[in-house]
Order: structure tokens, then sequence, then C-alpha cells
């Protein structure tokens, strides 16, 4: 199982913008997403920090000069640089505390993230104004896995986040 988020992912969760987004804000995001390639060092340690990889600018050079990843430049890493790293950093167990903690409880990032972001859908619906994807305002169950298949994730909202939102008061 990889644990962090796949390109593909990344760009349905942080990229792609909100399915109620203003059509404006989404064309703009889908110019984004074919103006991302080739990246800058910093920009790739950014990229892959969101993706739930533990990855700082020096280690990206660490990982050029040992010749694991072979860009163009220092600053026009291509998307098949990008992966590589990736996969090292995945190969390697190196993620942030969210993807760490996904891995601990045997599933992916994207198997949190998703549930998440439904969670927060659901409950802007429900009282009629955005409720961001902040898990700091749900709580979190977690199913364990079962043999080959991953645990499976849900949240439900925060009783002191619902009483706020029932009052009309923001979040």
């Amino acid at each position: 199982m990889k644990f962090g988020l796949s390109f593909e992912e990344y760009v349905d969760f942080k990229i792609k913008p909100h399915r109620n987004a203003d059509p404006v804000f989404r064309q703009a995001a889908s110019l984004e997403i074919g103006a991302m390639f080739p990246m800058a060092l910093t920009v790739v340690s950014n990229h892959l920090r969101s993706r739930g990889y533990d990855c700082r600018p020096q280690m990206l050079e660490v990982l050029i000069e040992g010749g694991t990843v072979t860009p163009a430049s220092r600053d026009a890493w291509s998307k098949m640089d990008v992966e590589a790293a990736a996969n090292y950093f995945e190969e390697c167990g190196m993620f942030t505390p969210y993807a760490a903690m996904c891995e601990a409880m045997g599933c992916s990032y994207a198997d949190f993230l998703r549930p998440l972001q439904e969670a927060a859908d659901r409950e802007s619906a429900r009282y009629g104004r955005r409720v961001n994807a902040n898990d700091q305002y749900f709580v979190m169950h977690r199913h364990p896995p079962r043999d080959d298949t991953p645990a499976i994730i849900t949240f439900t909202l925060c009783d002191d986040i619902r009483a706020r939102l029932e009052r009309g008061e923001g979040v």
C-alpha cells in the first residue's frame, strides 16, 4: 500500500477547486496544473510535503548527489524526477505526521483526506454555510483494516462545532 498521495490524488485534493467554486476559479486551477513543471527544488520540497512526504530541500540535494534523481538542473525538476523522489521517500517511510498517522492506522493519506472532505461537504450542505475540511472540527472514526482491505475512516462533526453552527456562529 502506498501511504503518500499520488500526483493524481494531489491534484484532486489540493489543486482542483471545490465543486461549488466560481467557474473562473475552476478554469484558473486547470491552467495551474499544466504550468506546474518544471519545478524548482524548493517547490518540489513543498509539493512533496503536501503529498505527505517529509521532504526538505537539503534532502533533495542529497538525492541528486547520490544519483537517485537526475533533474536537468537544481531548479528544473520534471514530473518524472518528482515521482522518483516521491517513490524514494515512500520506500524509506519518510512521511509527514499526518501521513505517518495514516500508515499506523492502516490506510493511505488519501483514505484520510477523502472522507474528511466528504464530511465537510455534508455538513456544509446541512448548515447552509461552508464548513472547512479541518480535522479539528470533526471526530475521526476508524474501522481497522482486515485482510487485504485498508482501514475505513469516517468523520462526524464535533459537538461544540455543531452547537456553534446551530446557533449561526462561524467556525
